[in-house]
């Protein structure tokens, strides 16, 4: 038997079953056949436990086997440790059901209103221990994150995208024209560039795809036009129209969060296509939260599409 202090072996957690199973049967061959082992291979575990700790913990007294004051002290520890155990398993088979976890999720404002948020409150009701992180960002700030592996997805409005990003398109989408319900072209199906000479005219940004094409159109047609008011944010553009200031040309996705029931969007000709799309950090897999909230984005898209005139499948 080894002297207590004396360096050697650690005490590995089978021989601490067998310990933990006899201290909770009160015999030998109930152990056994609780581990479902021979009554051999029980014994030769306490002892090599008692060899490792220096002690004895067990004795026989008129042929019964009993506990040394040692064992009492050293059981608590022993129900401790496998209790730490239990829930490390209990932790692991959740975060395999993704029940528990962390997403972090950088979404383009223009999409954060209606795909996003749909999204995110779809996925809490299947998932409500998982912690969402929600960056909503201009989309150049949104590749950026996703390059620099700050967030777990990005969800953009299909911006050009460099280096070795993995992107995942949902759709096609078409910008269109919000216009007050009550407006003289509200009544038409499709609005035309030429239909808006003379109007106040809301567009994102020249430096950005969409605003750049919408400029462009306006150059090639010839139309005596210009952006009034530039913006980064489509729910800004619907907010102004809302006190009847311009008209803007924007995606359709803040139109489908239903938060402006007085406006409505029609489609734009010239046609001008956008394709959002998930975009994933590099070398850097997904959790399986993570990817159940991919599957969730995703099957909310396919359910808005039919809903928008300026949505298709791809």
């Amino acid at each position: 038997m080894r002297r207590p202090g004396t360096t050697g072996p650690k005490i590995n957690v089978r021989h601490l079953t067998v310990f933990r199973a006899v201290m909770r049967t009160g015999s030998v061959s109930a152990a056994a056949r609780t581990l479902n082992v021979s009554q051999p291979a029980v014994t030769k575990s306490l002892q090599a436990i008692e060899r490792e700790i220096g002690v004895p913990l067990f004795q026989r007294i008129k042929g019964r086997l009993q506990a040394t004051p040692e064992s009492a002290l050293l059981m608590p520890k022993v129900d401790q440790v496998f209790r730490t155990v239990e829930d490390v398993e209990r932790l692991a088979a959740e975060i395999a059901g993704a029940a528990v976890g962390r997403i972090a999720i950088a979404t383009a404002t223009t999409i954060s209103t209606s795909v996003t948020a749909a999204a995110i409150a779809r996925y809490r009701k299947k998932r409500p221990n998982v912690t969402v992180q929600v960056l909503a960002l201009a989309t150049r700030q949104v590749i950026e994150e996703v390059a620099n592996n700050q967030v777990d997805i990005g969800l953009t409005d299909g911006a050009s995208l460099e280096g070795a990003l993995e992107a995942r398109e949902l759709c096609r989408a078409f910008i269109g024209c919000v216009l007050p319900r009550d407006h003289p072209l509200a009544r038409k199906k499709t609005v035309d560039l030429r239909d808006l000479v003379g109007e106040q005219i809301i567009a994102f940004h020249e430096h950005t795809v969409v605003g750049h094409e919408i400029r462009r159109q306006i150059g090639a047609l010839g139309l005596p036009m210009t952006i009034s008011i530039a913006t980064n944010q489509s729910l800004v553009a619907c907010l102004l129209t809302k006190h009847r200031i311009g008209i803007p040309l924007i995606d359709p996705f803040t139109m489908l969060s239903g938060l402006f029931p007085e406006l409505t969007i029609l489609p734009l000709t010239p046609l001008i296509e956008m394709r959002p799309r998930l975009v994933f950090p590099p070398n850097r897999p997904l959790s399986i939260a993570a990817q159940e909230f991919v599957q969730t984005v995703t099957e909310t898209m396919s359910e808005l599409v039919p809903t928008s005139p300026l949505l298709r499948p791809l």
